[in-house]
This record gives structure tokens, sequence and C-alpha cells, in this order.
């Protein structure tokens, strides 16, 4: 399979535990999570999303700051299904380990200007 493409949503004050989290900002991030995911589905033509958040070490958090991801899906994306959070993991490990493996400032910068397009339609706000 080709590199997931996938959206985090991250709370503004930096946390690393769910727990962590105010019961407003709780609320906030899942708000969010949701008109991302609206976005996230249209624009990369998925039919179906994972929406994951892995809260700890053992549960596969490999960046120590509360984030939720969002990835398009589509039928017959990965042979079985839950392998998506082996390509989740596998994902974080190499963009926190290899700098060179990381979106320049250009490319995330297009990317968000994609996307901000869809949130200043009326029924996404």
């Amino acid at each position: 399979m080709s590199p997931i493409s996938d959206v985090l949503v991250c709370p503004l004050r930096p946390v690393e535990r769910f727990r962590d989290l105010r019961p407003d900002e709780v609320a906030d991030l899942f708000k969010t999570t949701q008109k991302v995911a609206d976005v996230v589905e249209k624009h990369f033509q998925g039919t179906s999303l994972t929406i994951s958040l892995q809260d700890g070490p053992e549960a596969g958090q490999t960046v120590k700051h509360v984030h939720v991801h969002v990835v398009p899906r589509k039928s017959g994306d990965f042979e079985n299904n839950d392998n998506i959070y082996n390509e989740l993991q596998k994902h974080d490990q190499q963009v926190e380990d290899i700098p060179e493996k990381w979106r320049s400032k250009e490319e995330m910068s297009a990317e968000a200007s994609e996307l901000k397009m869809y949130f200043n339609e009326p029924e996404n706000q």
C-alpha cells in the first residue's frame, strides 16, 4: 500500500495524555475532529474513515502529544482492515525519526490552502 493520507487534529494546549485535557478541550477536540473528518473524506474521495486516538505508548502513541488521526478509507485499501493501526504506528515512527521524509513547509502550506476552501463553505461552519 502507498503511504497513508492522514490529517492530525491536536488540541491547542499540548498535553501528553487524553486524561490531561479539560472537559471543554475534549469537546472542542472532537467537534473539530468531526469537521476535519468530513473535509478529509470529501477531499481524498474516501468512502469511510478511520478516526484514531492512541493514548499512551502501549496503545501505539509514538508522539507525546494528544492527537487524533483522521484517515480516509476506501474499499480494499488494506487486505486486513485492522492493518491500518500498524501502518499508523509505522508512519508516525518514520515521520518522527527521519527528518528527510518530513514534508517541506511549502508542501504543507499548499495542502493547507487546498483544504482551507472546505472550511469556508457555509455547511462546514
